[in-house]
């Protein structure tokens, strides 16, 4: 294994040292236009993000948290979505109905790029009908569970949406919407 990042995300899966992942935390430039005002760190973390994106499991989703966490961060400065996104998808792949808060936080806690670009079906879990379940179930975080609720029921009043299975949405995502997240960003590169 001769990847430097490679070696750092199995290092992380085998020991969880927060220390390797020092160069990939969010940290603001401290400028303050809106163009000038960047993360630090951000293309290193989204090399980090690609190369895990590459080959991952269920026993990276530590790192994967801990990945989307710090993209999360970046709502505040309006950091590029793309690796957001795939993050976020990352964790959908692996999740346990826990994961739903940090997956709606993804979606509805950024802003209106983010609310466009993150797809409905990442809080929509294993099985949506399963999900909502859990929300009504779940007794610990109840005013945020109504609020997933809403919105889950919000989107399923509309007769004209067509969400897709978990299968589908796996599959769209790996197949088609990664393509476009990857064009985008290098778009956005080339725009700097």
């Amino acid at each position: 294994m001769s990847n430097p990042l490679r070696k750092i995300i199995e290092a992380y899966k085998n020991h969880a040292d927060h220390t390797l992942l020092k160069g990939f935390q969010f940290l603001h430039n401290g400028k303050t236009g809106y163009y000038d005002s960047f993360d630090v760190n951000y293309w290193q973390r989204k090399e980090l993000i690609f190369e895990l994106y590459n080959d991952y499991g269920l026993e990276h989703k530590p790192l994967i948290q801990w990945l989307l966490k710090e993209e999360q961060k970046g709502f505040q400065i309006d950091l590029p979505i793309y690796t957001l996104d795939v993050c976020a998808f990352m964790l959908y792949k692996y999740m346990s109905n826990e994961d739903v808060y940090a997956l709606y936080q993804t979606k509805f806690g950024a802003g209106t790029d983010a609310q466009v670009y993150a797809d409905i079906e990442l809080i929509f879990g294993y099985d949506k009908e399963q999900m909502k379940q859990y929300l009504t179930s779940d007794t610990k975080n109840t005013e945020l569970n109504k609020k997933i609720l809403a919105t889950i029921e919000y989107y399923e009043s509309d007769p004209d949406i067509i969400f897709k299975t978990r299968d589908e949405y796996i599959n769209h995502f790996e197949n088609q919407k990664i393509k476009g997240i990857k064009g985008d960003l290098e778009d956005f590169e080339e725009s700097l």
